[in-house]
């Protein structure tokens, strides 16, 4: 391009334009055919950060039910649907934590399950809970009883203070590893 005339250093400039990779990957990710403006590109990531476990959040079972391990082994992981919890706005569904009954749906079924582990933000994290790099549940039948007869994953020991609650021992009562 060095050797083109001065009477096309326009020319020269659009071209390098075109060519840049940094211009045109900006331009796909705005959805515009011009380039983003500089002022506009966003540093950090484009969605906000999730407070906890909502509807459509994937989840991974943590116990040996057989509903559970072929959901993991076919890849279809199952995800929130519904969360037992009063929320502070009416129609509006809060966000489930540790500790928390929520409605799944895997391999084409509606169950109930537990959340024992829950991936939140940095931001939202509580001092003194561990957290998972990933939204572990376990699985409950119609009764409330656990589908699954051992929890192969660590779970937090903050969970200990549901003790309480019936049908939440049970799921204590399964894990043998705590955090």
């Amino acid at each position: 391009m060095a050797n083109l005339p001065s009477s096309s250093g326009m020319f020269s400039r659009l071209l390098a334009n075109v060519f840049n990779t940094t211009v045109a990957s900006r331009c796909s990710a705005s959805g515009r055919w011009w380039p983003q403006p500089e002022y506009e590109l966003s540093k950090h990531r484009s969605r906000a950060p999730s407070m906890g476990i909502h509807r459509r959040t994937r989840l991974n079972v943590v116990d040996n039910s057989a509903l559970g391990k072929e959901a993991d082994t076919t890849g279809k992981l199952p995800y929130c649907i519904h969360v037992y919890k009063q929320g502070r706005r009416a129609k509006h569904m809060p966000h489930a934590e540790l500790g928390d009954k929520i409605l799944v749906a895997i391999r084409g079924q509606m169950r109930k399950a537990y959340v024992v582990g829950a991936n939140t933000h940095v931001h939202y994290r509580k001092h003194g809970v561990p957290v998972t790099d990933q939204n572990m549940i376990v699985l409950l039948d119609e009764e409330g009883n656990p589908l699954g007869n051992r929890i192969t994953a660590p779970i937090p020991t903050k969970l200990m203070a549901n003790r309480g609650n019936v049908q939440f021992s049970k799921v204590l009562a399964l894990a043998n590893k705590f955090i």
